[in-house]
């Protein structure tokens, strides 16, 4: 298997509080509406469905294309006993 060109990762909402996903790689807003895996602090990874891109631009680290999208969250089972 080749080695992944992106890297999705959840990141801060700092306008709206809440999360989004940070994507970076060369295409990386090219993935709304595409389920994408999203590595957590833990290296566990999550499938997340994209919605839409946020904003994209450029990392100032690296240099690389980088994208935030909001995401469909995951349903919450409600099978909690009272």
């Amino acid at each position: 298997m080749a080695e992944r060109q992106h890297i999705a990762t959840f990141a801060t909402d700092k306008r709206n509080g809440g999360y989004l996903v940070r994507v970076l790689g060369p295409f990386s807003n090219r993935f709304a509406g595409r389920e994408v895996p999203v590595t957590r602090k833990d290296k566990t990874e999550t499938a997340v469905q994209l919605d839409r891109v946020v904003w994209s631009g450029k990392d100032t680290d690296t240099g690389k294309p980088v994208s935030l999208y909001t995401f469909v969250p995951e349903e919450q089972a409600d099978d909690i006993p009272f």
